[in-house]
């Protein structure tokens, strides 16, 4: 199995575990914007996902063998095709399951606002919101969702490859 179809079929496998997770607070009435617990729990099924990829590849696939680069190549690809189904997820949600999301964002980062700098002005308020909601829209968020995903993927395989590399020291530079 070449590189790619194994990140494409491990980055479903992860997305699909996360949706499983967001579907879960929201049906449990969690709010994600105010709990730190889900992005906890994101980020240690994140991690161990990527762990159980990365040794999975280089034990069975692999032939017990991983460089760092390889491995970081392999965490961030497993991360970024998570992260395009998340985001096609993200769609949905706030699309059909939650369509008052991003009204609510929008309101708590107005209060937010106005606790930050009680005297800001009407006119200074307005842009920062303008600014805010053109950034809140669907296509952006996906698009964010997508690089921040793949971004955060890659840190987490920059840390985790330093201690999955193997390289081959019968294999010729």
């Amino acid at each position: 199995m070449d590189t790619r179809k194994f990140a494409m079929n491990y980055g479903a496998v992860l997305g699909l575990c996360l949706i499983l997770i967001a579907l879960l607070f929201w049906v449990l009435g969690i709010d994600e914007q105010q709990s730190v617990i889900p992005s906890i729990l994101n980020n240690m099924v994140i991690i161990g996902f990527l762990v159980y990829a990365i040794s999975y590849y280089r034990n069975n696939l692999n032939n017990g063998f991983i460089s760092y680069s390889e491995s970081l190549k392999l965490g961030t690809s497993v991360a970024f095709f998570s992260s395009v189904i998340m985001a096609f997820y993200t769609l949905i949600y706030i699309t059909y399951l939650n369509p008052d999301m991003l009204a609510n964002i929008m309101n708590m980062t107005e209060q937010a606002m106005l606790e930050a700098d009680p005297e800001i002005s009407d006119q200074q308020l307005d842009l920062a919101l303008s600014m805010t909601s053109k950034f809140m829209q669907p296509h952006w968020m996906m698009i964010m969702g997508v690089l921040g995903g793949t971004f955060i993927g890659f840190l987490f395989s920059l840390i985790i490859s330093i201690f999955l590399k193997k390289e081959n020291s019968n294999e010729i530079a």
